[in-house]
């Protein structure tokens, strides 16, 4: 009788977490969009860009090929590059080193199908010219000179070099991308 319980409260957690993931989506999609920079922008009500958006769709939440999720890209692209295939976190590192990670999210955006393949595989290949003689990445990267600035060797830029190359891999193989692969049957809800 006990397991029989413990699923029916699991069935009943699953079901108040889609519940609320709804209610959240579209929340977001109403009051964290800015009909002004015609982007999704970094807070409820806000104005402000930040890189991380690209990862709205990595995590399923938007397709990278919606309108909604181009046009964000093109707002960070016009508003936070800093050099070829290089993006500021935010505006108020405008100035200051290009943050790693930021620039592998772009090109992994585009190969979640934000952009064509040429252009993911041209912004991924451009940021390895940025690793030092070892294949190392550091933190920041300086878009005038292309050093590495900050913290080095830096795991979070690392991290955001293997997904995209997973994603960019993915793409290549016609296989979808990582956000919008079914669960497996023993995980739906």
């Amino acid at each position: 009788m006990q397991a029989r319980e413990q699923r029916g409260a699991g069935r009943s957690a699953r079901r108040t977490v889609r519940q609320t993931s709804r209610h959240d989506k579209k929340d977001i999609q109403q009051n964290s969009w800015n009909e002004r920079l015609n982007s999704y922008v970094s807070e409820i009500n806000g104005r402000d860009l930040d890189a991380s958006l690209l990862l709205l769709a990595w995590y399923g939440f938007e397709d990278a090929a919606s309108e909604r999720m181009v046009s964000t890209y093109r707002a960070i692209n016009r508003n936070l590059q800093a050099g070829p295939a290089l993006l500021y976190r935010n505006k108020s590192e405008l100035g200051e080193g290009a943050f790693g990670i930021c620039s592998f999210w772009e090109a992994e955006y585009l190969a979640l199908g934000g952009g064509s393949l040429e252009r993911a595989r041209s912004s991924f290949e451009q940021l390895l010219s940025y690793a030092n003689e070892v294949g190392l990445f550091a933190e920041e990267i300086d878009p005038g000179s292309g050093d590495a600035l900050g913290n080095f060797p830096q795991a979070f830029t690392h991290v955001g070099l293997i997904n995209a190359a997973l994603s960019l891999r993915d793409r290549e193989q016609g296989r979808l991308p990582l956000a919008h692969r079914e669960p497996p049957k023993d995980q739906k809800a």
